[in-house]
């Protein structure tokens, strides 16, 4: 598949910061979800985070930064999306707009891999099908080196704050690790032949998640991983968040 628009990505996942500054600016944010048990701090991810309120974000954060926004309730992108109708309905992106948006899930592997095509951007020479889902601290140590995983996360206790962990090749932080991050697209059989900005299936039950979380093991933290469904845009869990791109 191939991808034609040029885009650029947030260096982190939205932090509770970042949350709190726009809800300043933009009192129809709601507040911030997160668990405050598994993002103890204002620098970690924000998390428990549904879908629809990853794009009501992006609309507000769009409007705040005087740009034209990408999500609309119409095809003929007339309504937005605002705080009063963000939990229902149908959704429709405007991809040509200048506002920020999520990531289509073909944009975050892209992003993620940074031109490399190895299971993940960095080299982990002790990855292998065999040990996949061990999670023993240091069994990977050019992964646990870059991302906030199973092995080197104290089991299921907490988030990390974002960028602590080496950029990928692009100057992208967390793209493994700490926690999965809302796509655009709705889940779905990926389609056979070449496509070209292909952004998911029309209709869906469930959207997509990409990077892999703390709470994980190597083998959900690869670049082609993706969620296995069981994610309606209204669920929310601790280890899932969010970046935007523009």
């Amino acid at each position: 598949h191939l991808l034609s628009r040029n885009f650029a990505m947030m260096s982190t996942e939205v932090t509770r910061q970042m949350w709190a500054d726009l809800n300043s600016r933009q009192s129809s944010l709601p507040a911030d979800p997160s668990n405050v048990s598994y993002s103890p701090n204002m620098n970690n991810p924000v998390q428990t985070v549904s879908w629809y309120e990853a794009v009501l974000f992006a609309n507000l954060l769009s409007i705040q930064g005087g740009l034209t926004r990408c999500y609309y309730k119409d095809a003929s992108l007339t309504v937005p999306v605002d705080a009063s109708n963000y939990t229902t309905g149908d959704f429709y992106c405007d991809f040509d707009a200048s506002g920020y948006r999520l990531p289509t899930e073909g944009e975050r592997e892209r992003a993620g891999r940074a031109d490399t095509t190895t299971p993940f951007w960095i080299v982990e020479t002790n990855y292998a099908t065999g040990n996949c889902t061990n999670a023993t601290p240091g069994l990977f140590p050019s992964l646990e080196s870059v991302a906030w995983i199973l092995n080197n996360s104290s089991g299921f206790y907490t988030s990390s704050p974002v960028g602590m962990k080496p950029a990928n090749p692009w100057g992208l932080h967390d793209m493994i690790g700490n926690v999965w991050e809302w796509c655009w697209d709705w889940y779905g059989i990926y389609p056979s032949g070449s496509q070209t900005d292909y952004s998911g299936p029309v209709f869906g039950l469930d959207r997509v998640l990409r990077g892999g979380a703390w709470t994980n093991q190597a083998e959900h933290q690869r670049s082609a991983n993706r969620n296995e469904g069981s994610t309606p845009p209204e669920f929310r869990y601790r280890d899932i968040g969010f970046r935007l791109v523009r």
